[in-house]
């Protein structure tokens, strides 16, 4: 079985020119960098796109969808936030405040959100519209370049190490369904809300 399971993912790396380098630690090719999708990376995204009243949230929740396209998103310079298509992903639960309020039955809440500085009070808008009514084909990423040795997990330092310094590392710092231009959530103000759908 364990010589089965190894040429299976034999041929799958061979199969997808962006295959991941590193299983265990999430290292995925991209043309001539790597993307590192650490562990905090992961939770981070679980924690805050697996239910509604959170954000937007993935449709059947596997972060693999995220690790598969790394290797497509066309990376430049110091990273920046890409959005990728991909069929199904999510539902769409954070909208501008002028189409938040335009939902069938809206009416204003307060919703907790996570950022890396801790919990933010944000506007929720709770609609009679149903979940399945946000559902798109847009993931958004955010991947930054890694710089400094000291962002990089201990067990993969060796292995990336030549690629830091040369510039060609990169790391995940969020991924979610839906647009790529909603701002951090602890400036939104009055300006983007959470949606709740019925």
């Amino acid at each position: 079985m364990k010589l089965l399971l190894e040429r299976w993912r034999k041929y799958l790396n061979e199969q997808d020119e962006h295959a991941l380098l590193n299983e265990a630690t999430d290292l995925v090719k991209n043309g001539e960098n790597i993307i590192m999708f650490s562990d905090y990376a992961k939770k981070h995204i679980e924690s805050g796109h697996k239910k509604p009243g959170l954000g937007s949230i993935f449709a059947d929740f596997d972060l693999s969808l995220v690790s598969k396209t790394l290797g497509t998103i066309p990376l430049e310079g110091n990273g920046g936030v890409y959005s990728v298509e991909v069929p199904g992903v999510g539902y769409d639960l954070v909208l501008p405040m002028d189409e938040a309020l335009q939902l069938p039955d809206a009416q204003k809440t307060v919703v907790t959100k996570e950022e890396r500085q801790g919990p933010v009070e944000v506007i929720g808008i709770k609609t009679s519209k149903p979940l399945s009514g946000f559902l798109q084909n847009k993931l958004s990423v955010v991947v930054r370049q890694t710089k400094n040795m000291q962002y990089v997990p201990d067990d993969v330092k060796e292995q990336v190490a030549d690629a830091v310094a040369q510039g060609r590392v990169y790391s995940v710092l969020s991924a979610w369904p839906g647009r790529g231009d909603v701002p951090p959530s602890s400036k939104w103000g009055e300006d983007w809300a959470v949606i709740i759908p019925s």
